[in-house]
């Protein structure tokens, strides 16, 4: 086993476990108007956290629309809510230190992505509790917990972040909460931080304090939120989504810390060792019926080759347009995708496109529910539900989805009612940064994949 490998194993093993503790269950403008304004860590800290209520948010495609914004404040003020705009993304970390000296580091020239959620000062403690926002300064960040296992930091460390502009910024690590408490995110900070950082969109309006569910869900449809194309809303209390993807943290937890480079272009190069440790040496046959060749993460490729040979027996290879994916799909194209603001999946090489010509993005999806539904039961998400709907996409979630009962719009789940009983729960505060992640892709713009 390479030293990089070994590393990569044990802050898995670490990151693993506190994984299975925690999930298994403008700035503040006219809408704030009610607010003021490496040792690793092996064992996560045990602290009381304040409850937190009921919570929303509503984002588009990009940057939220200044009509949303509009839109949700009136719906906020409705029910007696409160509404704030907030900033959600994924920045570099070029290193974090201990003491002036690098306890954790990518390669160097390289950056670790860390996926981020900035709101207002006067927001934080009503959407995430006092305990995060009594630590929250100009100059710091609150860490969840399992990116803390991973990178094996210590409230005191230092993260050294790359901003937009390509400045270091460096930043105290204040506090390590929950991966539940903070939202999935890996770095919670206010607005003071995001600007140092270059984050100056908001992307998202949050919305906290909600005392009757049913009368926030009737003054978002009546104030027209839902009737906009791009607009979602999601609530801490939806159930989850079968075509929901990872979040970053347990991105890497499962796959590992990918790092990478901005090229002069914009675009994105990953490390060699990293590749070589993660990838497939090349495009390899994933199946002698389906005759797809792809470079794939070798953690993902064992269920793409099941789902596959599923789809195979099922008689169902003729769905499949193996000469699409060999031409215009695949699995790994290193890529930033600016409408998001996250590296693509396809930079870890744990999604698949196929079919791209009949599912082009934004399209009502043709593929095959038979076929996606295989593929959920192998432990794939689909992109024909995304808020852009991205039917020839595929993305690796480690986990069979094919018996969630969720109200899909296209291709919904066919649920053993033996089942039902045993529905996962709600998204509760996920829904800070669900929906943003993996959830839209820019193929259009990119050469195809490998």
């Amino acid at each position: 086993m390479s030293r990089m490998s070994a590393r990569l194993s044990t802050t898995r093993a670490a990151a693993l476990a506190a994984v299975a503790a925690f999930a298994g269950a403008a700035s503040v403008y006219a809408l704030a108007n009610g607010v003021d304004r490496a040792a690793e860590v092996d064992v996560p800290a045990v602290r009381a956290v304040q409850p937190i209520g009921d919570l929303a948010v509503v984002f588009d495609v990009g940057d939220v629309d200044r009509e949303v914004i509009d839109l949700t404040d009136a719906a906020a003020r409705r029910v007696g809510a409160t509404a704030s705009t907030s900033r959600s993304g994924s920045l570099g970390m070029q290193r974090m230190t201990r003491n002036g000296a690098t306890v954790h580091a990518p390669p160097a020239g390289y950056l670790i992505p860390m996926v981020y959620i900035s709101l207002p000062d006067g927001a934080v403690g009503g959407v995430m509790g006092a305990d995060v926002s009594q630590v929250l300064t100009p100059d710091s960040v609150v860490m969840n917990e399992v990116t803390a296992s991973i990178t094996g930091a210590q409230v005191g460390d230092v993260v050294v972040m790359q901003s937009r502009t390509g400045s270091v910024v460096p930043l105290t690590v204040a506090g390590i909460r929950s991966y539940d408490q903070i939202g999935w995110a890996e770095l919670v900070f206010t607005f003071d931080v995001a600007e140092r950082l270059g984050a100056t969109a908001d992307t998202r309006v949050v919305v906290w304090d909600i005392d009757d569910r049913q009368a926030f869900d009737d003054a978002v449809a009546d104030v027209g939120l839902l009737t906009r194309r791009d607009t979602k809303v999601n609530r801490s209390w939806d159930p989850p989504d079968p075509d929901d993807t990872l979040s970053t943290a347990r991105t890497k937890v499962a796959l590992g810390e990918p790092w990478y480079t901005l090229t002069a272009d914009g675009s994105i190069s990953m490390h060699p060792t990293w590749q070589a440790a993660n990838l497939a040496p090349g495009r390899v046959l994933l199946n002698e019926t389906i005759r797809i060749r792809a470079r794939c993460h070798v953690q993902v490729e064992p269920a793409l080759r099941a789902a596959l040979a599923e789809v195979a027996a099922a008689g169902l290879a003729g769905a499949i347009d193996v000469a699409n994916a060999n031409s215009a799909g695949g699995c790994y194209v290193p890529r930033y995708s600016r409408t998001s603001g996250f590296l693509s999946r396809h930079t870890y090489g744990m999604a698949l496109d196929t079919n791209t010509q009949s599912n082009c993005n934004g399209c009502v999806p043709q593929m095959d529910c038979r076929v996606v539904r295989i593929f959920r039961k192998h432990g794939f998400a689909w992109g024909g539900n995304f808020r852009r709907p991205d039917g020839m996409h595929f993305e690796w979630v480690g986990e069979p989805r094919d018996q969630i009962s969720f109200p899909s719009t296209y291709c919904p789940n066919i649920v053993n009612p033996l089942t039902e009983d045993a529905q996962p729960g709600p998204v509760g505060a996920g829904v800070l940064t669900a929906g943003g992640e993996g959830m839209v892709h820019s193929h259009h713009d990119h050469p195809h994949g490998s």
